[in-house]
């Protein structure tokens, strides 16, 4: 899988400072449904939106997890249209690793309840629906009191929605 983007310290705050930390394995997603929009995660307790996705259990199949991670994250099943590419963020302030590989999908189904865990719903977490550029926007704009984090945050999802218009543009998906 082609890598998107590799960010570290030093794209965020100029320091050169790297973390040797085992990496976190995740899987992210931007999946559309039927009406041409797609998932964003709200994360209503940190004021911010993100694209869905999680951690990849230990031997889990990566199209496995980015489908689990659907069902709990979106309430919806799903089909694996397309790689997108990875990211790789490098946070040497937090000692802090991970190898995120993300795909292209589409509901598949009906859409139904999320399936959180409890830190997720303790955090207000909530799916939201919009299109392609709207969501890119609102994850774009975004702002937090913890700008170290978020600015990873927006730059890898914000890399990874440039991708998808590209695929979209280029392949007509």
């Amino acid at each position: 899988m082609k890598t998107l983007l590799s960010i570290t310290d030093k794209d965020i705050n100029g320091s050169t400072k790297l973390s040797s930390a085992k990496p976190r394995i995740a899987v992210g997603v931007v999946l559309f449904d039927n009406d041409n929009n797609i998932a964003i995660s709200h994360i209503s307790n940190w004021g911010i939106h993100m694209l869905p996705g999680g951690g990849v259990d230990d031997g889990e199949d990566f199209i496995v997890a980015a489908k689990r991670e659907m069902w709990e994250e979106a309430g919806c099943n799903c089909e694996i249209i397309a790689e997108i590419g990875k990211t790789y963020e490098n946070r040497g302030a937090d000692d802090w690793v991970q190898e995120k590989y993300h795909y292209l999908a589409k509901v598949v189904g009906e859409k139904g309840e999320l399936h959180l865990e409890n830190y997720e719903i303790a955090s207000g977490t909530t799916v939201c629906w919009y299109p392609l550029e709207q969501a890119m926007q609102i994850i774009g704009r975004q702002q937090h009191e913890d700008t170290y984090r978020w600015d990873f945050l927006k730059r890898r999802d914000i890399a990874v929605l440039k991708e998808v218009i590209g695929m979209i543009q280029g392949a007509g998906i």
